[in-house]
């Protein structure tokens, strides 16, 4: 983990109130796995605490965020221009981990893509990809993302198969019982209740990248914990034993 001075290059807005920023480091960027995630310092008065987000792109010297503004915090970020300087902690918490399989499964709730990006490009080949988002004024949340096998639903119906991401993956359930899967998803707690209960007749892996509330963003503080199975220590820190946890431990 590394406070690393940045400068803003690019901090476009891609949708409304959805951003991509870019920054460039000074001095070496560490190593990131996919779903580890930084601690963004916002310049100015309004805002004591980083915000958590988690690592979109990481290139040589320049790492990328893409956030939705919720509050104060993301608010002011967005209004961060190119050559703007703060400071990004990271990486932080413990990533997907990935092992060879015949085929990968990711499943994004509307800006749950943010999260999974670098973990699919980390896969590179044999990876499905559910998107699940209001709109098809969403789309572009995608990136380059459409190059790979998308199956995309939209709660209005102007794209794609009209529902949840969830109802469209349960059309597929069937396709995967014979092979070799796993399976990655990054959305809204909700979105989690449904995919557990769709998997509980085959119960294939599935790690899921939980996102929560941090202060500290090092475990240090117990402000973001999360219910999980374990009988012994049930009580988990999403920044620190976390953010990413199997489907089945969590309790959900």
């Amino acid at each position: 983990m590394k406070d690393m001075e940045v400068t803003v290059i690019e901090n476009r807005e891609v949708i409304k109130d959805h951003f991509l920023l870019k920054a460039k480091v000074k001095g070496r960027i560490p190593a990131f796995r996919p779903g580890q995630f930084v601690m963004v310092k916002i310049q100015g008065p309004q805002v004591f605490l980083r915000r958590p987000f988690t690592a979109y792109e990481c290139e040589k010297d320049t790492i990328s965020i893409l956030y939705k503004v919720k509050g104060v915090g993301t608010r002011v970020l967005s209004k961060m221009k190119r050559g703007e300087k703060t400071f990004i902690l990271g990486p932080c918490g413990r990533g997907f981990s990935i092992t060879e399989r015949e085929l990968y499964v990711v499943i994004a709730g509307g800006i749950g893509v943010a999260g999974v990006n670098l973990l699919i490009k980390s896969l590179k080949k044999n990876v499905w990809i559910f998107f699940g988002t209001s709109s098809s004024s969403n789309l572009s949340l995608l990136g380059n993302l459409t190059n790979y096998d998308l199956f995309i639903s939209t709660l209005d119906g102007t794209y794609g198969k009209k529902g949840d991401v969830i109802s469209l993956f349960r059309e597929k359930i069937d396709d995967l019982k014979n092979k070799d899967v796993e399976i990655f998803a990054c959305g809204p707690k909700e979105m989690y209740k449904s995919l557990k209960d769709a998997l509980l007749k085959y119960r294939l892996p599935c790690q899921v990248l939980y996102e929560e509330r941090m202060a500290c963003g090092m475990g240090l503080c117990f402000g973001c914990v999360v219910e999980t199975l374990d009988p012994k220590d049930p009580i988990k820190r999403v920044c620190y034993e976390g953010p990413v946890f199997s489907l089945w431990e969590l309790s959900l």
